[in-house]
């Protein structure tokens, strides 16, 4: 009874957390600048009658690991600068029931072509999981012009997308150049790793097999290291397993499993980390 109380109390606090996200637009395009304030998200759900839809919401507030849902915890900003020669990161950030899929569109789609995109992204399995994904594009390259990257989140039939236009701060020397196009070439030499793909939290059924992804992006390949709930290195075994790809998979998640899971990325650059939190459910039966 303890543990599922604390189950119940943690699942309200991590809802209740990431989900409280502001939805207010600016009153003017002064307010717009490089920050997470502004929600310009756009939903997308499947048509329905108000009966069912009234259900499925109830059925969502007495047990958020029942329907699909899923929810904006960071929005990418609206409006971004280039520097000369910087490298630009967009961030991205849902919640939602199994694993919500990511994908970041490059350039200006039709929203009916953004609704009925279909995807190509293979994502880990996981239906009684509740889990909050954060998603990076880099742009590792000197745009030549203004560009719009959407992001794209999954889960079931939801859908959830948002835009932010990059512009190149030296655009305007170029117009008066002749209107020459520069050629985007991809910046040389290192690159110190960043973690693009990740999980924040991760919440599962006891028993179920997780996996908590770590993609980076690097030059040179960057080294993958996982430390677990305790700091320590974690090595490959039964119930722990170092994926080729960076990922981690725990075989049969426990009470113990309980935890902050930490991803370090390394190569002779730099280095990168990032933290995902695993909270073990108790089955109702248990």
């Amino acid at each position: 009874m303890q543990k599922m109380n604390l189950n119940l109390c943690a699942i309200a606090l991590l809802l209740f957390g990431s989900l409280s996200v502001a939805h207010s637009r600016p009153s003017s395009s002064a307010d717009l600048d490089d920050n997470n304030e502004v929600d310009n998200s756009i939903q997308t759900e499947p048509e329905s009658s108000s009966s069912s839809s009234s259900s499925s919401k109830h059925r969502n507030r007495g047990n958020p690991f029942e329907d699909e849902w899923l929810k904006f915890t960071k929005t990418p900003p609206t409006t971004m600068h280039q520097a000369p020669g910087a490298t630009v990161a967009i961030v991205c950030e849902f919640m939602g029931s199994q694993v919500p899929k990511v994908e970041w569109i490059v350039g200006q789609l039709p929203l009916s072509e953004i609704d009925n995109l279909e995807t190509n992204t293979v994502s880990e399995y996981a239906p009684s999981a509740i889990v909050r994904v954060r998603s990076v594009h880099i742009i590792d390259h000197m745009l030549s012009e203004s560009r719009i990257y959407t992001c794209v989140g999954r889960t079931g039939s939801k859908m959830l997308y948002a835009s932010t236009t990059v512009h190149p701060l030296d655009q305007g020397r170029d117009q008066r150049l002749g209107g020459l196009i520069r050629a985007e070439k991809q910046y040389q030499g290192d690159q110190a790793p960043r973690i693009v793909h990740t999980e924040k939290t991760h919440l599962d059924l006891m028993g179920s097999v997780v996996m908590l992804p770590c993609k980076v992006h690097a030059r040179p390949h960057a080294k993958i290291t996982w430390r677990n709930n305790e700091d320590k290195e974690i090595v490959q075994g039964e119930h722990f397993k170092l994926l080729p790809t960076g990922d981690l998979l725990i075989s049969s998640l426990k009470w113990e499993d309980m935890g902050n899971y930490k991803c370090i990325a390394q190569n002779r650059a730099g280095s990168d980390s990032a933290d995902t939190f695993v909270y073990p459910v108790l089955k109702e039966q248990d």
